[in-house]
């Protein structure tokens, strides 16, 4: 019989906004339920998160004991990591200072580095429906099933995905990116390469082993490093962010990825992954509400509200 336990969670000293944070495009396991709580799997357990104030409302939706969710969520959440510091600094950015004021306790996640490194490969040339069809379909294929709902299944781990082989992911729907998956799937299994170890190494010296897996780019491994290996400096550079930094920060249209990724370490320093979904984040709804308009307007940050209104 399943647990069906309500508890509150307090999460000291920091506001976190779950939207923002759970559907800001870090992860691709969390939906939203009619109760508008997010439900999702962290850390092999099935959860539903639901934001009052400072409390974060926890709703365990499978059959284990409630005593480590606590520890689980927090590290997660990585509320270790206070942003107290980041608000001061760049309270008055032109780009961030709105952001901040709208979009207040986004978080950068701290998620299982492997499951983090499968999310951001299937990411490529690739949308966002696309990504949380194809993470919940290998999920449900080659995890395992630890609560009710259809989304109640266990991340496979490299040892799964390697067993059901390239052609399965095919079938799946990952297209070319199976051979990527495979690829570092292997490394993984065969002790060749060592996500964990990562966490222990410098910023580009992580960045450089991450890049020589096939298939992995500069921006999947920034997105790996910032969400999932504390990587504090690591900047993402995606369309949203590319268009920010020339609208916002006058950065030159003719700069590489490279270079900007490496001028938003300059200019951000340990700031730049939260700097990074602050950005992304406000950009992100500008760009829905731009080509979308309706209910996408009522989302942006208030003062991109108000220029859509006048």
């Amino acid at each position: 019989m399943m647990i069906n336990n309500s508890f509150d969670l307090s999460i000291k000293f920091h506001e976190i906004d779950l939207h923002s944070t759970l559907d800001g495009g870090q992860a691709f396991r969390w939906y939203i339920e009619s109760d508008n709580r997010y439900r999702g799997v962290v850390c092999n357990r099935a959860v539903s998160l639901q934001n009052k104030g400072k409390i974060i409302l926890v709703k365990i939706n499978d059959n284990n004991s409630p005593d480590n969710i606590e520890n689980i969520l927090n590290d997660y959440l990585n509320t270790s990591r206070t942003y107290d510091d980041f608000y001061n600094k760049y309270d008055n950015d032109i780009c961030l200072g709105p952001a901040i004021r709208s979009f207040k306790g986004l978080r950068v996640l701290r998620q299982d580095p492997w499951e983090c490194l499968f999310s951001f490969i299937t990411s490529t040339t690739n949308n966002l429906l696309r990504i949380k069809l194809h993470i919940n379909n290998v999920s449900y294929a080659l995890g395992e099933k630890i609560g009710p709902n259809k989304h109640d299944y266990t991340f496979p781990s490299p040892e799964k995905v390697l067993e059901a082989g390239e052609s399965f992911l095919r079938k799946l729907g990952f297209g070319f990116r199976a051979k990527y998956l495979i690829y570092a799937a292997n490394e993984i299994v065969n002790n060749n390469f060592s996500l964990n170890e990562l966490r222990k190494s410098p910023y580009k010296d992580a960045k450089k082993h991450l890049t020589n897996l096939y298939g992995v780019g500069e921006k999947v491994a920034d997105c790996v490093l910032a969400f999932s290996l504390d990587k504090n400096q690591a900047f993402p550079v995606d369309r949203h962010i590319h268009r920010a930094l020339i609208k916002w920060y006058g950065v030159s249209k003719k700069m590489s990825l490279t270079d900007l990724s490496e001028w938003a370490i300059d200019y951000f320093g340990n700031y730049g992954s939260i700097a990074n979904q602050y950005m992304f984040h406000r950009e992100r709804l500008i760009s829905r509400a731009e080509n979308w308009g309706g209910n996408h307007i009522k989302l942006l940050a208030k003062e991109d509200f108000t220029s859509f209104s006048s």
